[in-house]
């Protein structure tokens, strides 16, 4: 696994591709293989170029890029297999396939070697064991897909006669990924350092009596060795035959590093179901031979840590992967021995957290931990630009490095990796003895307590939770109110509430007491207790600290997050006290539904315990809030550019967290604004909007060298949390109308405010309908609300309710047909066919194409678009030949060839490929056709393999003389227009044209789960105050599952609140 390290400048190149449906992935022969071997490319690309690049298909933790040589370009470096940067190149990239020099990468041969074969790894590791039968054992763990046996080396004093996991142990694995050939010279080094040091060093001595040290230097043996075959040094996975064609090819192997049991599938962002990624997960948990070998000896031994190398990006990452910006109870042992960014433990690496920018499921150390109670390890070693940089005087240049995986074949260079990473390594097995107490090399130690404190408490009881040493006994919470009597109360352990589950929690635990009796004005005073046995100790207890009761009582919160202090362009004054909070309010009150209010702008980030807690339900909104940013947030250094909407402040991440733990704990929450959901111009690119610098969050984020130069609020809460998967603005709705729980059947006119304009309220695709919830039931969401007067979206009509839609399906010609009399026509008028188009096809491969030719005709031609949107660019790789072999009657417009040509017996080629974003008016024009009569096809054409989404047609007209006529909508018939399926010579269609009506679940206004509901427009953008409490009480309702029936509007003033929404309240 290889963590996110693309270059500043490749981010300036997608910013032409911010907002729309992406185009998808690069074609793939059958059974999912690319039919050529990976190799890295390189190219100087535009914006629009480098979108498109991201658009193929890549895992882009896998992208690495550098600033290009002319302005506004940038050089990349990708792994691809050649269709798929052939299919790249057909678009227009210019890239150019890489390879390592021979002079400066074989300089000096034999460092790495295969596993198997003679003179190779195997073959060394097996002699080391023989050598020193006092000190090594031999395990063979399992077999590998093609039958190797995965070895094992268990280090310690008599090591042959000791049972397995009688001592401390520590297992260090390497070469899960293959190409990560630097990985398995760290494990057999280190192998041979701690053996050849047992005689001389005391500390090595005493570290092998007392500890296991176990070794599995090539988890992946087959596909490991499969580098070192002509054309596949940068394969990754294993070598299971995906497609049973008897060949290994791309698109084959799964991914050891997605296969383990926990949480294994969990979403499609930490692994992938398709075979050709690069992080397929396989059919099933542990479905791999490899997996399961290495499986059964964590489960066999019990380590207390391990260690798994993978390179290349210089990380140390720990803990929780399946979901960002997730500490765990352990994360106190894994930061003692890891460091910070300013001391890590291995220098030049960057520890992190797992999971602090991306995610990853069915990984290998997060199992390890959950399964077994191991805390592991991912160091990721050093890029082969990283390492060619480290010697001037040497013969290595990072220009020279094929990818960041080809370390340089180097003994200093890799001798000099290895020596970094070694006091690292031995630390951890050092801890094995006492893993909550470990020997680290940054010199920190472990607390006996972590507080989680907090100064304000919106009532009583309070709850307040501590992260404890395990091997505390006694444990208890201890409080004094205002001064008073202290009082004792057990603590029980937090089970982990209904997503984080008791993730992670081997020798620390989060526990909980409860506070009561505390009235509103009162101080509290809290500090937790215990008793530490052994050596050294004796009585504990935690540093105490103090909150301030107040505001107690509501069971809603209104959580005003208008940001009123920060910076929102276009606001006509400044404010001191939220704008729309008394709306809020009133409405809630309308219902009968008590309520308080916390001011974000006021009072900082609410506490999910102190604060929110409390409430039964939190009603978020964001009023004239477009993005919550200080002044120096409004334009984000990006190498030499400054952007726009690239930045927020830190506090909307810790807002986001703090209101995801509270609806972890079993809240309840309405989100209202705008642009909720919205991550800014980089947000489809990054998968979030920056916050700060990493390391330094609270300084402001500048992008100057690589991506996580800086950190960001993740879209993931929006989309796992919130069910809404992606946004796109909607402009110019009048109303909104429910169409599902919990607001079905009502309507709200929407009419903005003076200081916020309702331009671009968000409309959102639910989770379900991207992972369905057949397989994701945890991600359960639906659209439950839409616009109208706004423009549609994909999957929406664009007049009426009706229009006809091509869902994709492979080697298919899709025909929309039908015959236009002109013979009263002068080429004067003009004639022309014009509708609306929408269309997600795969680009490249799959074209939509008018076809035109005089009734009764044998061939016919193509047309252009009027407007420019079509290309005379050939089929993606209509040289191969199997797109014509499929579809013989294009050859009526296309010459095969090498390269074709965009003519062919009868006519041209004009088509339209990739993603229209949307809905586009399109005209064809007939005047060649004038006086006679023409047959006309609106035609999608698809290869075998693998497609977007289909093509939409709507309101069709034929226009002569300015005037359209003879219109077209699919209201209740296809009309003029018929299906008259494949032509000639094509396989039958798998599906075709046909009327429909919008998807069960097209994207909406509205987005309901089991705990939340998410609107994509201000409750203040309802003028209407009935509509407003009615809209709102049916949210809350609908969530907390209370039967109070909305009140009538109150004819006088609305009933006070419990908390009156004032500055500072």
């Amino acid at each position: 696994m290889k963590r996110l390290v693309v270059l500043l400048a490749s981010l300036l190149m997608v910013l032409g591709a911010v907002v729309g449906t992406a185009t998808t992935a690069a074609a793939a022969p059958p059974g999912g293989t690319d039919g050529g071997g990976l190799a890295a490319y390189t190219g100087e690309l535009t914006r629009e170029q480098f979108a498109l690049l991201l658009d193929s298909g890549l895992d882009r933790h896998e992208i690495a890029s550098a600033p290009g040589g002319a302005e506004g370009t940038t050089r990349v470096e990708a792994v691809l297999g050649d269709r798929q940067a052939q299919a790249l190149i057909a678009q227009g990239l210019p890239l150019e396939q890489r390879g390592a020099q021979a002079r400066t990468f074989a300089a000096e041969p034999g460092v790495f070697r295969p596993w198997s074969g003679p003179g190779n790894l195997r073959e060394e590791f097996l002699a080391l064991a023989a050598a020193n039968p006092g000190l090594v054992k031999t395990v063979v763990l399992g077999q590998s897909v093609n039958g190797q046996d995965i070895l094992a080396f268990k280090v310690t004093r008599d090591a042959n006669r000791v049972r397995d996991g009688r001592r401390p142990a520590t297992l260090y694995v390497s070469t899960q990924h293959a190409r990560e050939w630097i990985t398995p010279e760290m494990t057999r080094r280190l192998m041979r350092y701690v053996l050849d040091g047992y005689g001389t060093d005391p500390e090595l001595r005493r570290l092998v009596d007392t500890t296991e040290m176990w070794f599995v230097p090539v988890a992946n043996p087959d596909g490991y060795d499969f580098t070192f075959t002509e054309g596949n040094r940068l394969w990754r996975k294993n070598l299971r035959d995906n497609n049973g064609d008897g060949q290994i090819a791309v698109g084959d192997g799964v991914d050891p590093n997605r296969n383990f049991p926990t949480r294994w599938g969990y979403d499609n962002e930490g692994s992938s179901p398709e075979p050709a990624s690069e992080t397929y997960r396989g059919p099933g948990p542990a479905s791999e031979p490899e997996t399961q070998a290495l499986d059964g000896l964590m489960r066999r031994v019990g380590f207390e840590f391990f260690v798994n190398y993978h390179s290349a990006a210089e990380l140390l990452l720990y803990g929780t992967g399946w979901q960002v910006a997730t500490p765990t109870p352990d994360d106190v042992v894994y930061e003692a021995l890891v460091g910070d960014d300013a001391t890590p433990a291995v220098p030049g690496y960057d520890p992190d957290i797992s999971a602090e920018l991306y995610t990853t499921n069915g990984e290998t150390t997060e199992h390890a931990h959950e399964a077994y109670g191991t805390l592991a390890f991912t160091p990721e070693m050093a890029t082969c630009q990283s390492a060619s940089a480290v010697d001037p005087e040497d013969a290595f240049e990072p220009a020279d490095c094929e990818s960041v995986f080809n370390f340089p074949d180097s003994e200093p260079l890799i001798q000099a990796e290895f020596e970094k990473n070694i006091p690292f390594a031995l630390s951890v097995a050092r801890s094995a003895a006492d893993p909550d107490d470990p020997v680290s090399v940054t010199g920190r130690t472990t607390p006996d307590f972590v507080v989680d404190s907090f100064a304000v408490s919106y009532g009583d009881p309070q709850t307040v939770a501590v992260t404890a040493r395990r091997a505390i006994r006694a444990l208890d919470m201890r409080y004094r109110i205002n001064g008073g009597r202290e009082q004792r109360v057990r603590v029980s352990e937090w089970a982990g509430g209904e997503r984080y589950g008791d993730d992670g929690d081997r020798w620390y635990g989060e526990f909980r007491g409860e506070v009561r009796g505390a009235r509103a004005g009162d101080r509290v005073e809290v500090r937790f207790t215990g008793v530490k046995p052994g050596r050294g100790g004796g009585r504990v207890e935690s540093e105490p600290f103090t909150y301030t009761v107040e505001n107690v009582g509501g069971s809603v919160l209104v959580l005003s997050d208008e940001d009123y202090n920060g910076f929102n362009p276009g606001e006509p004054g400044q404010v001191t006290a939220p704008r729309y909070a008394q709306a809020h309010v009133d409405a809630l009150a309308a219902n009968g539904v008590s309520t308080a209010v916390w001011d974000v702008s006021a009072r900082g980030v609410p506490h999910d315990l102190g604060v929110l807690s409390h409430f039964d339900a939190v009603v978020w909104y964001l009023g004239d809030n477009r993005l919550t940013q200080d002044a120096e947030d409004v334009l984000t250094q990006f190498g030499g550019s400054q952007l726009e909407d690239a930045a927020v402040s830190e506090r909307q991440q810790y807002l986001t967290l703090a209101v995801r733990d509270y609806l972890n704990d079993g809240g309840k929450l309405a989100l209202a604004g705008e642009t909720a959901g919205y991550y800014g111009v980089l947000g489809s690119t990054i998968g979030g909007i920056y916050y700060g610098l990493d390391g330094a969050p609270e300084q402001d984020c500048a992008v100057t060298t690589a991506l996580d130069d800086c950190l960001f609020v993740a879209d993931d809460f929006t989309q796992y949390y919130l069910g809404a998967y992606s946004r796109s603005p909607r402009t110019g709705p009048t109303s909104f109308v429910g169409t599902g729980p919990p607001v079905e059947g009502l309507t709200a006119g929407l009419a903005g405010q003076p200081t916020n304009p309702i331009d671009e309220a968000g409309s959102f695709v639910p989770t379900s309908s991207v992972l369905p919830v057949e397989e994701f039931p945890q991600f359960a969401s639906s659209a439950s609300g839409q616009y109208v007067g706004a423009q549609p979206g994909f999957g929406e009509p664009v007049e009426g309710e009706w229009f006809a839609n091509a869902v994709h399906a492979d080697s298919s010609f899709m025909r929309l047909t039908r015959t236009v009399d002109l013979t009263a026509v002068t080429a004067d008028q003009a004639p022309s066919l014009a509708f609306a188009l929408a269309f997600d096809t795969e680009s490249g491969y799959d074209n939509v194409i008018v076809e035109a030719k005089p009734v009764g005709a044998a061939g016919g031609t193509t047309l252009p678009e009027a407007g420019g949107l079509s290309s005379t660019t050939p089929p993606a790789e209509c040289e191969a030949g199997f797109l014509l072999d499929l579809h013989p009657s294009l050859t009526q417009y296309l010459t095969p060839g090498t390269p074709c040509a965009s003519t062919g017996t009868s006519g041209a080629w004009n088509a339209v490929t990739g993603t229209s974003n949307g809905w586009q008016d399109v005209a064809y024009d007939l005047s060649a056709y004038a006086g006679q009569q023409v047959e006309l096809s609106i035609s999608y054409v698809t290869d075998p393999f693998t497609g977007g989404a289909g093509v939409n047609v709507d309101a069709t007209r034929i226009v002569v003389g300015g005037t359209a006529t003879e219109p077209e909508g699919f209201e209740t018939s296809l009309g003029a227009w018929t299906v008259p399926g494949a032509p000639a010579g094509s396989p039958a269609n798998a599906g075709d044209f046909a009327r429909a009506q919008a998807p069960d679940s097209p994207a909406g206004a509205a987005i309901t789960t089991e705990d939340t509901v998410l609107l994509g427009f201000g409750l203040e953008q309802v003028p209407d105050a009935g509509e407003r409490a009615a809209l709102l009480g049916a949210i809350v309702r609908g969530l907390t599952g209370s039967g109070a029936a909305p009140a009538a509007p109150a004819a006088g003033p609305a009933p006070a609140p419990v908390v009156a929404p004032v500055a500072g309240g």
